[in-house]
């Protein structure tokens, strides 16, 4: 079941349809597979009804307004609403799956996504990439949007290296946004549904599916397309990052190679802690005490010991030994940890166009 929450989207939600309704499944037949709802909320413009009138043939769209109250006139409260009423028509063996009314998806984008969770992922994320090649951009934010995209591609690759994740292999990508979500209702309802958040809602509900020690997919065959609206619906989000980025890459500081390395290298060991086998260096590497280590690693789930770990870094010396620095600087030090192939210079890499948020 895909749940779309919209407001005030008459003029896009039709192209929204279309794509769905061209879904293709692995042997790329027609993949009709799934129904769609679109929870229009507190609308003025006409969504619902556009939304009716567009609907190709075929597809098995479900309309429903709602009227949310002040408090969860939002974002928020119009994502939760949404899963919450997909999960009920999926059942308990369903499958729920997120993505937003300005956004439209590659042909095989469901089928792809749905893949991870049909193999026995609890959850699965796909890539979010900028519509038109982010080409309404100034050069400014296109330019640190693409060394971004890099920089962080490569960064999942060294901590893939150095942190191996058999349910999250590599390749894999860091985006894990409603634009692009897919879970089981068995899991949406195991960690509480959408929290109670102000925003960033889908990253609060990633969050509590990494605490219970459900299983994400990141796969990078499962793509969208989203707008680079400027005037954002949340208070942080796409637009918020857009923003940053007209800066340019000189003032877009990200972690260094040597962090990513670390941070990786942390999380292994803090794995093998929590498997029984304490490294010698764990607390060095964490760059901490191993009073609060220990304390993190007596916790039910090895998510939940491993966000401690993470806030007793926080209190230590991590952030003065470990400077962000320029993205560009960044992707260099990130490359030069591994043996990239010379055709993957920042002159030789086709735009891979994805945003941070």
């Amino acid at each position: 079941m895909i749940a779309i929450p919209a407001r005030d989207e008459a003029a896009g939600v039709g192209e929204v349809l279309e794509a769905l309704a061209a879904q293709v499944g692995e042997d790329g037949q027609p993949f009709r597979e799934f129904s769609v709802l679109l929870l229009v909320n507190n609308c003025a413009g006409g969504t619902a009804a556009r939304a009716r009138a567009a609907a190709p043939t075929g597809l098995s769209l479900q309309v429903e307004e709602v009227t949310l109250s002040p408090s969860e006139a939002n974002v928020v409260g119009a994502r939760r609403r949404a899963l919450d009423r997909a999960a009920e028509l999926a059942g308990t063996e369903g499958v729920l799956v997120s993505t937003d009314a300005d956004t439209h998806a590659a042909p095989d984008w469901l089928w792809a996504l749905l893949a991870p969770i049909l193999a026995g992922a609890d959850a699965a994320a796909g890539r979010i990439l900028l519509s038109g090649d982010g080409a309404g951009l100034d050069e400014e934010s296109r330019c640190t949007h693409h060394l971004d995209d890099l920089y962080r591609l490569a960064a999942c690759e060294l901590s893939a290296h150095h942190n191996p994740d058999p349910a999250d292999p590599w390749p894999c990508h860091w985006q894990h946004f409603g634009a692009n979500l897919a879970l089981s209702v068995r899991a949406y309802h195991a960690v509480g549904g959408v929290p109670q958040v102000p925003c960033l809602e889908d990253l609060a509900l990633v969050r509590e599916l990494r605490r219970a020690d459900r299983t994400l997919r990141h796969t990078p065959d499962a793509r969208v397309y989203t707008s680079t609206r400027l005037s954002g619906r949340v208070t942080v989000g796409l637009s918020t990052q857009l923003a940053e980025w007209r800066c340019g890459p000189d003032a877009w500081q990200v972690p260094g190679g040597a962090e990513i390395m670390a941070l990786a290298r942390a999380d292994a060991a803090l794995k093998s802690a929590y498997s029984g086998t304490w490294p010698p260096a764990l607390a060095q590497l964490w760059r901490t005490q191993e009073l609060p280590l220990r304390a993190a690693l007596r916790a039910p789930t090895f998510g939940l010991a491993l966000e401690a770990a993470h806030i007793a870094r926080g209190n230590g010396d991590w952030a003065a030994v470990y400077p962000p620095v320029p993205v560009k600087q960044a992707l260099a030090e990130v490359r030069g940890l591994m043996d990239w192939p010379a055709a993957s210079g920042p002159d030789q890499v086709s735009w891979a166009n994805t945003s941070s948020r």
